[in-house]
């Protein structure tokens, strides 16, 4: 349904570009889960996705009409009127009518949990409640690809459920997102697809399953060192370890190595402070590929 060539862009007076030839396809029903640490372009490409920057470079491509919604990282709303009145203002705006908008409403402020909110003044709203209606106006829009910029921060964990809940019925509808988050289960949640910023750059772009199944690890801590004749182990294993304060990590371990680092554990006097098998988490993953840096 889209799809992005060559996109660059320096902000005025920079020394590097925000971003630099940036390539991408998104397809109808698909979620792509966008990480980078701050500064990395996230929010630039957004922008210019959604017109709020002009475009440098590059070529933007829709394949049939272009529609699109947006959840901000900043508040937009006005903070004056109420949640209905804001609700109203921007289905207004958005040009709804009839039963489309009565529905249209109904869903959004059933999705963002704001029934009992309607009445108050935004400004009277919590952080959390904010976040919410700014939720609720970005889903107001019918759209073919939605964007969602940081838009659960400072949202109580409860209420992250529901307006995740929303994303994934978005992407089920056959709705296009693309959704940028520091917490990266919720990436690892709504994602089908990830693709890692770093510097402006496209660093990786990869299905998600396919990154998450790459191999399982297991890791172990102890309270004071690691045992003796656990190195050996490993050595006679065939196998490597990263070392970790306290412990290790090992990495793509088939059940028989398993086994026998188990067997090791169980007969050693004190047990690990830390034993986890499984596969790793994208929090995990997003560490080691962008060199280790939050």
């Amino acid at each position: 349904m889209l799809e992005l060539r060559n996109i660059s862009f320096r902000y005025p007076g920079a020394q590097s570009p925000a971003l630099q030839n940036i390539g991408l396809q998104l397809q109808e029903g698909q979620c792509l889960g966008l990480l980078g640490s701050n500064g990395a372009g996230k929010t630039t490409l957004l922008a210019l996705l959604s017109e709020t920057l002009a475009m440098q470079h590059g070529d933007i491509r829709w394949d049939g009409p272009r529609s699109l919604g947006l959840v901000p990282q900043q508040l937009a709303f006005y903070a004056e009127l109420t949640v209905a009145e804001n609700l109203a203002l921007f289905a207004d705006l958005h040009r709804l009518q009839g039963a489309r908008r009565r529905l249209r409403l109904e869903l959004c402020i059933h999705s963002t949990a704001l029934e009992d909110k309607l009445t108050r003044r935004a400004a009277r709203l919590s952080g959390g409640e904010q976040r919410r209606l700014n939720f609720a106006i970005g889903l107001l829009q019918p759209a073919r690809l939605y964007l969602f910029d940081e838009a659960t921060v400072g949202v109580d964990a409860s209420s992250r459920q529901l307006l995740l809940d929303a994303v994934e019925r978005l992407t089920g509808e056959g709705h296009g997102v693309i959704y940028t988050s520091h917490y990266l289960d919720e990436i690892e949640r709504v994602a089908s697809r990830i693709l890692l910023l770093h510097e402006g750059r496209v660093q990786l772009d990869v299905d998600k399953q396919q990154l998450l199944d790459a191999g399982h690890s297991l890791q172990l801590e102890w309270p004071q060192q690691v045992p003796d004749g656990f190195s050996e182990l490993l050595a006679q294993l065939q196998l490597h370890a990263e070392p970790l304060p306290g412990g290790v990590r090992i990495s793509d371990l088939d059940a028989t190595q398993l086994q026998a680092i188990t067997q090791f554990v169980c007969v050693q006097a004190q047990p690990p402070s830390l034993l986890r098998f499984g596969r790793p988490s994208l929090e995990q993953l997003y560490l080691s590929l962008n060199g280790g840096r939050l």
